[in-house]
């Protein structure tokens, strides 16, 4: 186990509702409820709902609308699982800063946001005179152990995997890194939420897209990394 990330809350609150997929509304231990930003576009019901513990953390910014993110919601088994996919960007490259952990092992250069054709991938890493595209996802999701991703249809995931797929084409390296949140064995992709991202998911698998599902834990404010996990085969439950 090792600490790649650190990410401090101010308050601990009580989940009430979620008008909407950008805002909750969480009462604080003083009895005032709050309204706070969720920057996860995933529906996460299994996390946010009415009852739930969670926790918060106050905006960088003091005159934005929203006075304070969700940073994190605890789990039935007392699992505190990050629910901000702003963080994403910091922990992935933490990651693949550090060659000890980092599926790719030394770079030569990381560079982040790289265009490619009308959208942008994560990272395109150097690596002597390779050229590694990588697209991050977060997995918050877990059932029986096995972690899954999108909770959601999500047509921007689809898209990235056939982007990836066009530039293992061209003669490049091109990646997943799945963040994975929850305590997990296995990863695969969620069939029954997203049929048609788990079909490009194992098409990109099968032509050379290489899959790395890193497990994650935040405890007490630290992002520690726990290892790789497999990735299911097709059909895999």
């Amino acid at each position: 186990m090792k600490k790649v990330y650190e990410i401090k809350c101010d308050q601990k609150g009580i989940f009430l509702e979620r008008p909407n997929r950008f805002i909750a509304e969480v009462e604080l231990d003083n009895g005032s409820v709050e309204t706070v930003h969720v920057h996860d576009s995933g529906r996460i019901k299994e996390l946010l709902f009415k009852g739930n513990k969670v926790n918060i953390k106050s905006a960088s910014n003091p005159n934005r609308k929203t006075r304070w993110d969700m940073i994190s919601a605890l789990s039935e088994d007392g699992e505190e699982i990050l629910i901000n996919s702003a963080y994403h960007r910091y922990i992935s490259e933490s990651i693949l800063r550090d060659p000890e952990i980092s599926p790719f092992g030394d770079l030569d250069n990381i560079k982040a946001e790289v265009k490619y054709g009308g959208s942008r991938i994560d990272y395109m890493l150097t690596k002597g005179d390779e050229n590694i595209w990588v697209e991050v996802k977060g997995a918050s999701l877990s059932i029986n152990k096995v972690a899954m991703f999108p909770d959601a249809p999500s047509t921007r995931a689809q898209k990235h995997l056939k982007e990836l797929m066009e530039i293992l084409e061209k003669g490049e390296r091109a990646a997943v890194l799945l963040l994975v949140f929850r305590d997990s064995e296995y990863f695969r992709p969620k069939w029954e939420t997203d049929p048609l991202f788990s079909e490009l998911f194992y098409e990109a698998k099968e032509k050379g897209v290489e899959i790395y599902p890193v497990q994650l834990e935040l405890k007490d404010g630290d992002i520690n990394y726990k290892g790789l996990l497999p990735v299911g085969d097709k059909g895999f439950k």
